[in-house]
This record gives C-alpha cells, sequence and structure tokens, in this order.
C-alpha cells in the first residue's frame, strides 16, 4: 500500500511539473505570426497561443519606440487575426502582440516589422466611429467626445439657426480618441452638430447628427461639486486589505486627482483619478498596507471653467489579511503562475528551468484561494537563477550556519530556537553555491 502511495505521488509531481513548464512556456509563447494581404491601406495579422485562451491587441507604429496605434479583439481564443488599417505606401511598421488570458495575466511578441513597398494603393478605406456622444450641456458651452477606429482628425460643423450648420470648430491632431469644449453658445438654444473624422490619408466619415439644447441660466454657470463620495469609512465591497475602490461624482466633467497617505493631511501618494473629462470617478488604490487607517482627499478640475474643488478630511481603514502565507512559501492560485511570497509581495517565477535552477522543489507548491494570492503585492518577476529572492532560507554546503535572504543580504540566525520560533521549516533551507555571496547582516 505504502509503495503504490508513493508512486502515485511521484506521478503526481512529475505531471504537475511538466504541466507548469507546458503551460507557463506554451501561453509565453506566440506562433505563426503572419502579415497578409497589405494592400488598399489595410493589412492583416494573424497568430496563435497554442494551448491558452487569450485575447490579443496589437500595437503598431512607424518607429520600433512610439508603436501609437493599435487594434485588437476582446474574445478569448487560441487562434487570432485582426486587420490594420490607414497604411501608407513604401513604409515599414513595426508591431508588437499582447495577449491577456481571463486572469488578466498578459505576455508580449517580440517586436516585428512589415513593410509597404509593394503595396500598389494608399488607404482608401474610410474610418469608423467607435463611438460619439455629447458629455454634457451648459448654458454656453457643449462638451463632446468621439473615438474612431483608426488615428483621424476631425471638423466639427454645428450651428443653432435652423440646422444648416454654418460654423466650424477644428482638431488638427491625429488621435483615436478624442474630446472637444465648444465654448460661446447661447443659453436656452437648440443646436445642431455633427462630426467629420479625416484619416491620415484623407478619407473622412460623416458622423451622426447631434441635437442638443443649452440651459437657460444666465451668468458663469452653476460651482463645481463633488458627491456621493466612497467609502467614507468601512465599506465590505469597496474597502480590502491591500487596494481599495474610491468612486465620487462631479455635478460638471472635470478631470481629478487623489492624494493619500497614513496621516491625517499629510498625503504622501498622488494618483490621476480620471485623465479625460468625466462626471462618474472611480480609481482603485493598490500596494495598502492591511489594517491601516488612510486619510485621502479629491481634487477636480471643471472643465469648462477652469476651476478646482477640493475635499479632503477622508479616511478609510484596511481590512486584516484574511489568510497569513508564510515568507518563502511557492504558491499557485487557479492559473498556470507559481509565486514565491517575498515579504508582502508575490514574485512569478517566470519558468520551469528557473525554476528548477533555483533548487525549488515541485511539491513546496501550495494550491491557494485567489482571495489570498490576491492581498500580495505584484512583485519583480524571477526570471533568472544567478540569486534566489528575499525570504529564501539558505547555508552552504561546507557551514552549519542558516540564513534568511532579507534586503540582498543574509542574515544568520542566532540560535536553532530562533529559527524555529520564527516558524520556519528545517526542509526548506536551500543548500547553495559558494559563487552565490551575498553580505551577511544583522542576526535573527
Amino acid at each position: 500500500m505504502r509503495i503504490s502511495i508513493k508512486i502515485a505521488l511521484i506521478i503526481a509531481v512529475i505531471f504537475f511539473s511538466t504541466g507548469y513548464d507546458y503551460q507557463a512556456m506554451a501561453f509565453a509563447e506566440f506562433k505563426n505570426i503572419k502579415v497578409y494581404d497589405i494592400e488598399n491601406g489595410t493589412a492583416k495579422i494573424k497568430w496563435s497561443t497554442p494551448n491558452w485562451q487569450a485575447r490579443g491587441i496589437v500595437y503598431f507604429g512607424e518607429s520600433p519606440d512610439n508603436l501609437n496605434r493599435y487594434t485588437g479583439h476582446s474574445l478569448y481564443n487560441y487562434y487570432h487575426e485582426v486587420s490594420l488599417s490607414g497604411l501608407q505606401k513604401k513604409k515599414t511598421y513595426y508591431f508588437k502582440i499582447v495577449a491577456t488570458d481571463r486572469l488578466q495575466n498578459s505576455e508580449e511578441s517580440f517586436l516585428q516589422t512589415f513593410s509597404t513597398k509593394n503595396m500598389e494603393k494608399d488607404d482608401l478605406v474610410k474610418p469608423r466611429f467607435e463611438e460619439q456622444k455629447i458629455l454634457q450641456t451648459i448654458n454656453n458651452a457643449v462638451a463632446i467626445y468621439w473615438e474612431t477606429n483608426e488615428e483621424t482628425r476631425a471638423v466639427i460643423y454645428y450651428d443653432g439657426e435652423g440646422g444648416n450648420l454654418k460654423k466650424t470648430a477644428k482638431v488638427k491632431s491625429f488621435r483615436k480618441k478624442h474630446e472637444l469644449l465648444i465654448h460661446k453658445l447661447k443659453p436656452g438654444t437648440k443646436y445642431y452638430l455633427k462630426i467629420v473624422a479625416i484619416d491620415k490619408s484623407g478619407n473622412k466619415t460623416n458622423g451622426k447628427r447631434f441635437v442638443f439644447n443649452t440651459n437657460d441660466y444666465k451668468g458663469s454657470g452653476p460651482n463645481l461639486l463633488i458627491s456621493d463620495i466612497k467609502p467614507l469609512s468601512h465599506d465590505e465591497e469597496l474597502i480590502f486589505s491591500r487596494k481599495v475602490i474610491i468612486n465620487f461624482k462631479t455635478n460638471l466633467i472635470a478631470k481629478s486627482v487623489i492624494q493619500y497617505g497614513v496621516a491625517s493631511g499629510k498625503y504622501k501618494y498622488k494618483e490621476t483619478v480620471s485623465k479625460s473629462r468625466k462626471l462618474n470617478h472611480q480609481i482603485t488604490l493598490t500596494g495598502l498596507e492591511p489594517d491601516t487607517t488612510y486619510y485621502y482627499r479629491i481634487t477636480a478640475s471643471d472643465s469648462f471653467n477652469k476651476k478646482k474643488k477640493v475635499i479632503s478630511g477622508m479616511t478609510f481603514t484596511t481590512r486584516s489579511l484574511k489568510k497569513r502565507i508564510s515568507i518563502g512559501s511557492l504558491v499557485r492560485g487557479s492559473g498556470y503562475k507559481v509565486y514565491f511570497i517575498s515579504g508582502n509581495n508575490k514574485l512569478w517565477i517566470k519558468s520551469a528551468s528557473v525554476f528548477n535552477k533555483l533548487g525549488y522543489k515541485w511539491d513546496w507548491i501550495q494550491t491557494i484561494d485567489n482571495v489570498y494570492l490576491n492581498e500580495y503585492k505584484e512583485g519583480k518577476s524571477i526570471e533568472s537563477s544567478k540569486y534566489h529572492p528575499d525570504g529564501t532560507l539558505i547555508k552552504y554546503a561546507d557551514s552549519p550556519a542558516v540564513y534568511l535572504l532579507e534586503d540582498k543580504k543574509k542574515r544568520p540566525f542566532s540560535s536553532a530556537e530562533s529559527f524555529v520560533k520564527k516558524g520556519y521549516s528545517w526542509n526548506r533551507i536551500m543548500i547553495i553555491s559558494k559563487k552565490e555571496k551575498y553580505r551577511t547582516g544583522e542576526y535573527l
């Protein structure tokens, strides 16, 4: 019975070991990348991500340092195809593919190139509107937003008398996403508006015709207000051990930032909440410390009147860790990635080859719930076996001394009793080569 159990365990370990190697390497690899049908300003790219379903985005441009255009698809699949548009004759284009799985793990391909030197015609395809909308109107202005499938400039035609669209506003910069404010409108007036998008090859597309009314109040309009701020204290749905989701609203479209810290009135950190103009604002702050009270303030900038509103004095307290995982543990969640726990960070071991060279054992890996794994910050990936990460127990073959790696130093244990009291396991000590050298730190 014991022999059969041992055999079963050995088979399980071998299976898990090879499975991890296969999945990790397969997902990191892009196969059969092909660029074809380069004609009339368009090209198609297809590729595969064997044995791992992913969605893909292709970033491309005329310089390897400026892949400023992109296109992609949102379906998770093994086989992928996208179409690039707005291409010009006799150009070299650079591109890379970014694949993302359902757990939001991402990998990117090496930089690739293709040429349009044999393309007979320039781009003859009209740009396509992905979205068009009125963001907000006030008494004397309107804010509009639109997005196209390729980079475009635009001419906006508008008028308030009979809908003849005699007035124009121009956007000269080429982008996919645009926002524009049109001022000097009359209060309490019906207006008509149309966006015409123009790509780099001069192809034009007419947008839909908007009809809107300006508000009829006089003066400069309402003051900017911030409301519905959440969380203001404890909130099970928005506050976690290492992150918090903050929501708020403004009565006028605005851009906003948040500042926060662990002392009242001292805001050490600053994050942009919304780079674009919005009425509903949301940001997720990560890398927080568990069981800690944070103080924060919000600054919103009114897009119409260029005035600011600041609200401060709000607080939230992060939850305690639901489950403490021992430093130096090897863990995985529901995905294929195996992590090394180093302090408050989880470090992804990028390949089975590095895993094996570091001397880790496959049966040391614990499968844990994603809820617990997500409590740890994503640290720098382990891509080399030259040095072991912080949190590793080490010793040299010719010495009985045991050390803990911390801040890239080896800290010796003062005694075996100290080792045991701190909860470390004797069977997790790595015997390392003399070539792997560290400075000696203070005793533990």
